[in-house]
Parts: structure tokens; sequence; C-alpha cells
């Protein structure tokens, strides 16, 4: 199979792209994990919460089977009973307390994506306590989606089953599973405890439940990984498996997280161990393609779906639509109306000591400047599915081309960025490089690599800061 590789060399010359191996996704802007020490009474200082805006909630399950080799955040493994109870009744006080502090009886979400960790993790007992919790606290009359993350070893056999079934009851319409690989080997390799066999298994069990739709995770650029092997797991996804839609990881070796992941040490240790940069992007290729020739079509960024039942609406509610985003749990972040923070994710101990304390477990975050306003509204939209000039204008006051002028103009003259009267969006050269292109808009204290990782070129994102 042939791919385009869309002239990388030429970005790099260019300074759009930084040396060494070095990636680094947009997944929020500000980076989260570049958030200050913040005080809660400072952060929510004057915030008037307005329960008509559209919000998106997240539920954070920090528990898992094994700690993966590119984890990045805290998590819990191996938990007893008596701690995951623990942390499901910090996480009903931590949802109590936030719901007095915005002065409503029940939050009521335009979408949830129970995340983690692994919430499967949870014996079915645990799993109708999670729901009853839920049901509790959040008024779902709205909520066009539930998406609950799983991995594929916690939801099989009829205790697995019986998980399903209790998500499916109570209102989770859509299911995302951790595969990441589908060789054994590289499983082995990524500290992962299920094999192929048992994802073939999990999907066997997801159907049975019928969720409206059925999800997985692959991760490609891991030691070991080929172009041709990662091609015959595309294939395997979209054929063997028939998924519904399928979300592509690049390999993150630089933390964005808490806690920094094995990954890091091992290729600081051995780089020969793992694909250049020229096979990473011959994956990445492949991963369009095979999609298109199984039906799947790019609905966001890494994101491909048969259909818009499939897609995710949590993704789309905090990056399309720039809805607010309220996180619940240890390591949890949010975004609510013009205040970012990030519960602490020390450790559950931490998380616990304030939640029994009836204080909300903040630890870092800051109040959304002008500029942080501008970037934000350009940045998530224009990585996914376009900025409209309208939204963008109706947030911030300002037009696009009159806040980025210099971006908008060096990235349309290498064929990155296109414009009309309604939407600027990035072309097909743009979305094979989105990362780097939204690196474009950061603000340089936010900027995930020094200067010298970039060429001085006219695309070194440090050049919009030096005039």
């Amino acid at each position: 199979m042939q791919v385009q590789l869309h002239n990388a060399a030429e970005l790099e010359k260019a300074g759009l792209i930084p040396g060494g191996s070095l990636y680094y996704p947009t997944i929020f802007y500000p980076p989260i994990p570049m958030y200050g020490p913040g005080d809660e009474a400072l952060i929510l200082d004057g915030l008037d919460f307005d329960s008509a805006r559209r919000t998106s909630v997240y539920i954070h399950i920090p528990f898992c089977r094994s700690k993966c080799l590119y984890c990045h955040w805290m998590v819990n493994v191996d938990c007893s009973e008596e701690v995951i109870n623990d942390y499901l009744d910090c996480l009903e006080k931590e949802i109590t307390l936030w719901k007095k502090k915005f002065g409503v009886e029940k939050i009521q979400p335009s979408s949830m994506l129970i995340g983690g960790g692994t919430p499967t993790a949870l014996t079915p007992k645990q799993t109708a306590k999670l729901c009853r919790i839920l049901h509790g606290g959040f008024d779902f009359s709205q909520c066009a989606q539930i998406i609950c993350e799983t991995e594929p070893g916690t939801i099989l056999g009829d205790q697995g089953l019986e998980k399903l079934r209790i998500l499916k009851d109570n209102g989770v319409d859509r299911v995302s599973l951790g595969v990441q690989a589908l060789d054994d080997q590289s499983l082995k390799d990524m500290g992962r405890r299920h094999s192929a066999r048992d994802v073939m298994q999990a999907m066997g069990q997801a159907r049975k439940v019928d969720f409206k739709s059925v999800s997985i995770d692959l991760i490609y650029g891991y030691p070991g990984c080929t172009p041709e092997k990662w091609q015959t797991t595309l294939e395997t996804a979209v054929v063997a498996l028939d998924v519904d839609a399928f979300q592509l990881y690049r390999l993150r070796i630089v933390p964005h997280g808490d806690k920094a992941g094995k990954v890091k040490d091992r290729f600081e240790k051995e780089p020969g161990a793992f694909p250049t940069v020229d096979e990473i992007y011959i994956m990445k290729q492949l991963g369009f393609q095979v999609a298109e020739q199984g039906g799947l079509r790019e609905t966001s960024r890494r994101f491909f779906s048969k259909g818009p039942v499939h897609d995710s609406q949590y993704l789309q509610d905090h990056t399309d639509r720039l809805a607010d985003v309220i996180g619940f749990g240890a390591s949890s972040w949010s975004n609510v109306q013009g205040r970012f923070y990030l519960n602490t994710g020390e450790s559950l101990q931490a998380y616990a000591a304030l939640i029994h304390q009836g204080i909300l477990p903040i630890n870092r975050g800051k109040v959304k400047t002008e500029d942080d306003q501008q970037r934000w509204a350009l940045t998530l939209p224009l990585k996914h599915n376009g900025v409209s000039k309208k939204q963008f204008r109706e947030t911030t006051r300002k037009t696009v081309n009159e806040t980025f002028p210099r971006q908008i103009a060096n990235l349309s003259k290498y064929g990155l960025v296109v414009e009309d009267e309604s939407f600027l969006k990035l072309t097909d050269r743009g979305i094979f490089f989105a990362d780097e292109v939204i690196t474009q808009f950061y603000h340089h204290d936010y900027l995930p690599f020094p200067r010298s990782c970039y060429t001085e070129g006219e695309l070194n994102p440090f050049s919009y800061h030096s005039k």
C-alpha cells in the first residue's frame, strides 16, 4: 500500500516540526499539565454558575489491572474492594460539594464520559453503586450520550457481562475498549494484561449487550511496531472486529500527566527500539487509508467512525462546541466559565483527605485571561473540524484574522490551512500534522519544547513572540 507523507522534511526545515522524534498532542489549551498551583478560593472567585450553558461531564475511575508502559497518569493497580468503595464514597461527596457550590439540585450534562484508569475494573456491585451515584447527582434528561471506557480483560465471563448490562441499563450507550494492540508480544511489552484473544471475546460480550456503538483505541509507534504490523492491526480491527469506530493514538513519550510513564526512560535508554519518525508517519497515513477502505471516516482528529451515532459527543462538546467541562474524581480536569482547574492527582489519600474535610479537591488551575480565551477558542476547533469565524467572534469579540494574522498567512503559504468567509480549516496536509500546526497558536509560555528543538524557519512557533 503506497502512502503519502506530505513532505515532512520541508515542514521540519521551516520550523513547524520539532526534531528528535518529539511529539506533543493538543488535548486542551492551555496544556493541562502546565497549570501552576492555584488556590481554590482564588480560582473560583466570582463564579456564578450558569446551568443553562452546555456542559459535558467527565467521571474519573483511577483503577487498573496494571500500569502500562505509556501511562502518564495516577493509576492504582489491583486495589482491594474496600479501597475502591472508599473512593466511590468520596466521589459521591465531591459531586455533592460541587452541586452546593453551583447552587443546583442536579447537574445537567449534555454528554458524559466515564473514564480512567479502567471503569470496568470495578465489580458488578461497585458498578451498580457508581451508577446509583451518577443518577443521584445528575439529570440525564438532556444528555446526548454516555460513554464508558473499558479494558478487554475486565469484561469477560459472566461477571464481565453483568457489568456491561448494568452499564447499559443505566444509560450507557457507547463503550470504548482500550485494545491498543492486537498481537500478544506487543501487549506484553506495553504492560497490558489482556491478550489478542481476550479482545475478540470482549467484543463479543459488548455486542451481546447491544450497545448503540462499540469503539476501540489503538496505539502506534511503540517499540517493535512496524508499518506492516500496524497495517495488519488496522485491517483486523476493521474486518475481524467490525468496529463501529476507532481512535488511533501516536505513542506519547513526553509526559502529559501527573506521573511520567516508563516509556520516557525506555526511550532515553533504547531509542533504537522505537520506530523512526518516517515509519511513524507511514503508520499514521496507513490509519487514514485502512479506515477509508473499511468505511470509517475521520470525524475528529484521530477518531474514525461509520457515522454520527458512533462519534464521541463528549469529544465534540469540548472541542467543536466549546462546551464547559466538569471533571469529578482524582486527577480530573475542568473548564468552567473561564476557569481551568485540576483535581489533585498526587494520590487517592490526598484526594480523600480534602473530600473528608469538605474541601473541593482542586490543587492547580487559573482564571482564563483574554489571551487564553482567544487561543482556546481557536486551537480546539481548528484541530478537529474547523473554526467557525462567527463562533470565534461571539466568544472573543474579535475576528480570527485580526487576532492571528501572521500564523494564518504562514500556514496558508505552506498549504496547511484554508479559509473562506465562514471557516478556517486544516487542509489534508494540515490534518496530517494537526498537533504541530496547532502549536503555532500557543503562547510561548505553554509551548511544549524549547526553541532549540525547532529549526529557525518562519514556522518556528517561537517566532510569533519575537516581534
